[in-house]
């Protein structure tokens, strides 16, 4: 099998893309345009002809631009309203009243979780199934195995 050659199919590539763009372009009115016969359009430029030329009368009173509605607005109104800062200096009593009130929080949470019932132990089925596979087929053993066993057995007799 030959390599495949990526030059030689990318000119391919080039010169098939080119060849569909140029087939593309071509004029192709006589086949594939649709010609009106001579009374559909000698019709349409009758009716043309026919219809009413309407004056199209315009109301410029709906147009008129409404006056500019600028509210004056008191300057300690744009002023954003932050809330007070409190600074609080973190001491070692703060710190340990923060871990406890952090734990009995935490704790809290647990009884509410536990307080449906009894709790649940999840048990894996695939655990189980290869538990009874097991004890159903014993354990298969190579030829070397069994031949240690033997020799083992030997040694124990002897």
């Amino acid at each position: 099998m030959e390599d495949f050659d990526l030059s030689a199919f990318f000119f391919t590539l080039c010169l098939w893309c080119v060849s569909t763009a140029g087939w593309a372009q071509t004029n192709d009115n006589d086949r594939k345009s649709i010609h009106l016969p001579d009374s559909v359009r000698h019709d349409y430029e009758e009716w043309l002809r026919n219809e009413p030329k309407r004056d199209i009368v315009h109301d410029s009173s709906k147009l008129q631009p409404l006056p500019p509605q600028l509210p004056v607005v008191d300057p300690q109104k744009l002023k954003p309203k932050h809330s007070p800062v409190s600074v609080t200096i973190m001491t070692p009593a703060l710190r340990t009243d923060m871990r406890l009130a952090y734990q009995s929080h935490w704790l809290e949470e647990q009884r509410k979780e536990q307080k449906g019932g009894a709790m649940m132990v999840g048990v894996n089925p695939l655990s189980i199934v290869a538990w009874v596979v097991q004890k159903i087929f014993p354990k298969h053993k190579s030829k070397k195995q069994r031949q240690r066993e033997q020799l083992q057995q030997i040694l124990d007799n002897y």
